[in-house]
């Protein structure tokens, strides 16, 4: 995904549906300056919170405990460059980010969803979808607020 994006260097990343936190961790290594990674399983966030420390990143990645829409409501306003989620599969989360983040008027460049090869989510008005790109069961996808990608 990174290599499809190009560089991160000086990006903010929001990483949803975190888990291991990942994303965010590969996001700082390519140069991002701050990262901020949601989940709402309270001993994921301690790993995620323990390997920070051990990391040193205090200052550039924020843990955040929680469900995902019940977090972005304590982020109105923010910007991102770049927004990543990997949801559950095929529960019907993947087109209600776009939402929550409208909702919250939370900006961000670039959305890449996470989402299984089987559904063909319908995304809201007001956002733009590049084709998405295929790997095995899983599906990226590529939006972009308005315009044409």
């Amino acid at each position: 995904m990174f290599n499809i994006l190009s560089p991160v260097d000086g990006m903010r990343v929001l990483d949803l549906f975190s888990g291991s936190g990942l994303m965010a961790l590969e996001a700082i290594s390519r140069g991002a300056t701050h990262a901020t990674s949601i989940e709402q399983h309270q001993r994921a966030c301690g790993h995620l919170r323990q390997v920070r420390e051990q990391w040193c990143l205090q200052e550039r990645w924020k843990v955040v405990t929680g469900g995902v829409h019940a977090a972005l409501a304590h982020l109105p306003n923010e910007r991102y460059d770049l927004v990543f989620a990997d949801p559950p599969y095929e529960q019907g989360f993947s087109e209600q980010i776009p939402v929550w983040l409208d909702e919250f008027d939370i900006d961000c460049g670039h959305l890449v969803i996470e989402e299984s090869a089987r559904v063909s989510p319908d995304w809201p008005e007001g956002w733009t979808a590049a084709l998405p790109r295929r790997y095995g069961d899983t599906c990226l996808h590529f939006l972009e607020r308005g315009g044409v990608m």
